[in-house]
């Protein structure tokens, strides 16, 4: 199963880069990963055993897939895991304080693939790290924005 994990310094509090990833998460994803064109959680909000449904476009198709949160202590860590489709990815943010304005955000991603995915496994290992280091950065750059644009309120605008 390939992994990676990127750690990455954000120019704001834990607690307003805690918000912005979990809180937020439906609004500000989109702005941080291109590829995301919605994020609709299900109708009981920011819990564990929560599901939220993700339309991404990729290499030309737009898929839907489910995705289903695992772990949920503020205002440091958020993880979930998406349930269905042929990649299965596993996600963890930990968020550390590194001063009383910066936070330390670590991003681990788990991807197991399944059916005739499974060949491509070699591949994912490989892009992988690199993709997790640009979403992360894309998320650094979108929260440092958004919350310097509106005076520490946490959504990002796409």
């Amino acid at each position: 199963m390939p992994q990676s994990q990127v750690t990455v310094r954000v120019q704001r509090p834990t607690a307003v880069v805690f918000d912005c990833i979990a809180r937020h998460s439906w609004t500000n994803d989109p702005a941080w990963e291109p590829e995301v064109l919605s994020v609709r959680p299900d109708g009981d909000g920011l819990r564990v055993g929560g599901r939220v449904a993700m339309t991404r476009r990729e290499s030309g198709k737009v898929v839907t897939t489910t995705y289903e949160i695992t772990a949920l202590e503020p205002p440091h860590r958020l993880a979930f895991a998406h349930i269905d489709g042929p990649m299965q990815f596993a996600l963890d943010f930990l968020v550390s304080p590194a001063g009383a304005e910066e936070a330390d955000v670590t991003v681990t991603v788990n991807i197991r693939l399944r059916g005739a995915m499974r060949l491509l496994t070699p591949l994912f290992a490989i892009v992988g790290p690199s993709r997790n280091a640009r979403i992360s950065a894309q998320m650094v750059a979108a929260i440092e924005a958004a919350t310097a644009a509106t005076g520490g309120v946490a959504a990002a605008s796409a």
